[in-house]
């Protein structure tokens, strides 16, 4: 990278003060674009249903990932975010600018060097790495693995870009320039989505084409990320300084995360073994089924901690812990307050869902759609322990304290297998899957929980009382669903089956959010004083003009 030719010359000791925007405009930003990343996102699962339209080439697709982004979080994944933007972030914090890009730039040329030789070795061995999902079991079809081991050659090299694009949204998340970070995926999908539609069909070679035309599409959005920052980019150069004492703290401190980020990956390639193990289509709707749940999760959570993070870390470098109390609170219940009814509405239409995203041509039948709400379903209650656990994750993060995540990651990677096993052995069926995945979260979130809250300044308060009024707004909002979809089901034509799917939907979020006002909850009297407000400003627009 080019030389730093951008550094401050400010006294080591002169906190930074913070730019940019509010930490309320900042996660509108952040979560705008993530909604508009995740439209994106299942526009592409769509035309790949519609490229790939016999199941055998859709499963090949999915399960291509697989390996591929379990070595991209076991190398840099999980640390990017959780490391390197809130090291970067406290750094600014207190003025220590220049010492926190030299050591990012010696963290980025280390894992450059490891990514390139593991890409390497991933594409030459991917037939005997993708050969280990049939091991103890001749029931999986060798024909779906031989197809997603050809199609992982490009997709190994691909992670070396998406890697080199999440450290430029890292570095830029630090540097609080939210709307790049955001908005920049989107190009991303957009990228993806055209080389699916030129180049999937049902032949292995089509799959391997589609495959390199999505590493020709992140290569692509690396350039244009960092073009976009380029003023905070250029600062960073290459500095192969692997025993650096500044550089082994941080990558001490990144090594819990990575093991972190990587056992969830490997829970997502143990889940996907036990779906080879059903019907075909599996794979392909256990994906279906985990990109619906995340979406709630995705918009609400992930983008309220992106902005929460870097935040929290200069609040606790600055030992301001009753701010950073706050932050953790404030955030908890905004992502809690819209992921509760979230996982409610979709548990009581999880068909529904699936039709309503999935189902826009015959090559998406029934069977796939009904495939993908039974896992769906048994995903609902993983939307809100999932958010907890973020949060507290982003937390522990945060503040230095990466070892609590990594132990709840670990007792998640025991208890994901023996759950789905015992649950298939009870002829629980394909929700088995779905149901042990949320059973393992709901036990990572008692732990992560208990021992955040060990330290009395910085857990978060008011919780118990809000989960309170979120359960008793959240039960009456699934009542009335429940009773409006048995009365009117959505048939018809696709406009028709959206537009009946939408005012259940809407009829949902009035019921709930008329509840939480009748409570007091905060977050409630928050968003309705804002969409009056909107409200009043554009009728005294009009009432001007």
């Amino acid at each position: 990278m080019a030389e730093n030719k951008a550094v401050e010359n400010k006294p080591a000791t002169t906190p930074r003060k913070k730019k940019g925007m509010s930490f309320a405009l900042s996660a509108f930003i952040v979560g705008l674009g993530t909604i508009i990343v995740k439209m994106s996102g299942l526009i592409r699962d769509n035309i790949v249903s519609t490229r790939f339209s016999e199941d055998i080439f859709r499963d090949g697709y999915s399960l291509a990932f697989n390996i591929p982004d379990l070595f991209y979080n076991l190398l840099v994944g999980g640390a990017i975010y959780s490391t390197v933007a809130p090291y970067l972030s406290a750094k600014l914090a207190v003025g220590k600018e220049k010492d926190g890009i030299r050591t990012v730039s010696i963290f980025i040329s280390v894992v450059c060097v490891v990514m390139l030789v593991v890409c390497t070795l991933g594409t030459i061995f991917s037939e005997p790495i993708y050969a280990l999902y049939a091991l103890g079991n001749d029931d999986i079809d060798s024909q779906v693995l031989q197809l997603a081991a050809q199609a992982s050659k490009f997709l190994f090299p691909q992670i070396f870009f998406i890697m080199l694009a999440a450290l430029c949204n890292g570095i830029l998340t630090a540097y609080r320039k939210f709307t790049i970070t955001s908005f920049g995926p989107v190009l991303y999908n957009i990228l993806v989505i055209l080389a699916i539609f030129l180049m999937g069909g049902n032949s292995q070679r089509n799959l391997v084409m589609t495959t390199g035309g999505i590493l020709v599409a992140t290569a692509i959005y690396f350039v244009c990320q960092y073009s976009l920052g380029f003023k905070q980019m250029r600062q960073f150069r290459f500095s192969f300084k692997p025993a650096d004492r500044e550089f082994l703290m941080l990558f001490r401190r990144a090594i819990p995360i990575l093991i972190s980020a990587s056992i969830t990956q490997i829970n997502v390639v143990v889940l996907n073994h036990f779906a080879l193990l059903f019907d075909e289509g599996s794979v392909w709707g256990f994906r279906n089924a985990s990109t619906i749940w995340q979406i709630p999760y995705t918009v609400f959570v992930v983008a309220i901690t992106t902005v929460m993070t870097p935040e929290l870390a200069g609040d606790y470098e600055s030992k301001n812990y009753s701010k950073a109390s706050d932050l953790v609170s404030s955030s908890m219940k905004s992502a809690l307050f819209m992921t509760i009814p979230s996982a409610a509405i979709i548990a009581v239409l999880n068909l529904d869902v699936v039709k309503a995203i999935y189902q826009w041509n015959s090559a998406y039948t029934d069977r796939n759609a009904q495939t993908a709400a039974t896992f769906l379903l048994g995903f609902c209650s993983a939307i809100v322990t999932a958010t907890v656990i973020h949060v507290f994750n982003q937390a522990f993060y945060a503040i230095g304290k990466t070892k609590l995540p990594l132990f709840a990651g670990i007792l998640g990677l025991v208890i994901n297998p023996m759950a789905c096993q015992v649950m298939i052995s009870l002829g629980v069926g394909p929700l088995s899957l779905s149901l042990a995945y949320s059973f393992t979260n709901l036990c990572q979130m008692v732990m992560l929980a208990v021992a955040y809250c060990m330290n009395k300044e910085l857990a978060p308060h008011g919780i118990v009382k809000f989960l309170i009024k979120a359960g008793v707004s959240v039960a009456v909002m699934a009542a009335v669903t429940y009773i409006i979809n048995k009365l009117y089901p959505a048939h018809g034509g696709k406009i028709i089956q959206l537009a009946i799917d939408a005012v259940k939907g809407g009829i949902a979020l009035v019921v709930y959010f008329v509840m939480a006002s009748v409570l007091r909850m905060e977050e409630a009297t928050y968003w309705i004083a804002k969409i009056k407000r909107m409200f009043k400003k554009g009728s005294s627009k009009k009432s001007a003009s």
